[in-house]
């Protein structure tokens, strides 16, 4: 693995810096002209930028293939919001205006935050003017507690997910005394309020600022599983923005929203309950798909109350999963699908 590194002072007044650590491409890689990138913000409660989590942390991403870029913004006596957040701001403008010298594919631009960082990449994701394509949070500041230790006027991250908040991967550990774990399990369940796409691991053991989860790296006693975290981030952006073939990138597995209640116009990916609760077109297209239902539950269960059981009991599952699930054929569900999507979403989540 051969990759080229760079240090651009962003603001001098400040310390402002980022590290480019870029690869090439050759005619052995096919059709392969950019790369996604990774965006990696240390941690350090603002006060510090710490080695332990920047580049270190970016060598795994480049061996999978990845540009990476190490953002030391703004902390100490400069930490003062929206300070680091504009840091961020230049840097993705920074990065897209560079696409071509840099390679990378600008729509395919993830971050990675520790602690204080987490902050920063958690913000970036749900607040800033140019949001990433997909946030890495590390035992992340995201509550209100954590964050006002941090520094004054900074955003909460959990109040501040909305429906274009990115995926996001989650990391942390129980027993986390620095940054109780409730600060990723709150941010989990602000995700899932919007069905937004997520991946989460909470670790046994492992306290606070394990980086990489390698032993030279331990703090404290970390449990086994810890360090698999990399891997499977990886794993996972590989879901979120498309594997390697020879003709660039294959089409993503993993959809950016877990449903369709917060789209700007209705599909059978919304969940069955938030279906049943539209207004007089939606029931009008759906009407007969809700009957294809009840029939099929009534024949499986024997009685008249099934049909209604069965969609209360499944309310969260998306309503094309259970009209394959009972056998609707393909050409029906395509075009049930296709008069939904010219109704306006109403009730869209807020």
């Amino acid at each position: 693995m051969l990759f080229q590194v760079n240090e651009i002072m962003l603001n001098k007044e400040r310390n402002v810096k980022l590290t480019t650590m870029l690869q090439s491409v050759s005619e052995d890689l096919g059709k392969i002209k950019k790369r996604p990138a990774v965006l990696i913000f240390p941690g350090g409660a603002y006060a510090v930028c710490s080695d332990r989590e920047a580049e270190v942390v970016a060598y795994p991403y480049l061996q999978a293939g990845f540009q990476a870029f190490v953002l030391r913004y703004s902390v100490g006596e400069y930490k003062a919001w929206p300070n680091p957040m504009e840091d961020y701001e230049q840097t993705m403008e920074l990065i897209k205006e560079k696409e071509d010298e840099w390679n990378v594919i600008t729509d395919k631009i993830a971050v990675i935050g520790f602690s204080a960082g987490g902050h920063l990449a958690a913000t970036a994701a749900t607040c800033a003017k140019t949001r990433p394509n997909a946030a890495i949070i590390g035992y992340g500041a995201l509550t209100q507690e954590i964050v006002d230790f941090c520094g004054p006027n900074m955003p909460y991250p959990v109040d501040c997910v909305d429906a274009d908040t990115c995926p996001c991967f989650l990391f942390a550990a129980r027993d986390d005394s620095a940054v109780p774990v409730y600060n990723t399990i709150d941010f989990e369940r602000a995700l899932y309020n919007y069905s937004i796409s997520f991946e989460a691991h909470i670790y046994a053991y492992g306290e606070h600022g394990f980086s990489t989860g390698e032993s030279n790296m331990a703090i404290t006693d970390m449990c086994s599983r810890v360090p698999h975290w990399v891997k499977d981030s990886i794993d996972w952006l590989y879901d979120v923005f498309g594997t390697w073939n020879t003709e660039g990138l294959n089409k993503p597995k993993c959809s950016a929203k877990l449903d369709g209640n917060a789209e700007e116009f209705l599909s059978l990916d919304c969940t069955i309950d938030y279906l049943r609760k539209q207004g007089k077109a939606a029931h009008q297209v759906l009407s007969g798909a809700f009957a294809a239902v009840e029939a099929v539950a009534r024949e499986r269960f024997g009685n008249e109350e099934s049909g209604k059981l069965v969609l209360a009991a499944l309310k969260n599952m998306n309503f094309r999963n259970l009209l394959i699930l009972i056998g609707q054929p393909e050409e029906s569900i395509a075009a049930i699908d296709a008069a939904l999507c010219k109704i306006p979403n109403e009730k869209m989540k807020t």
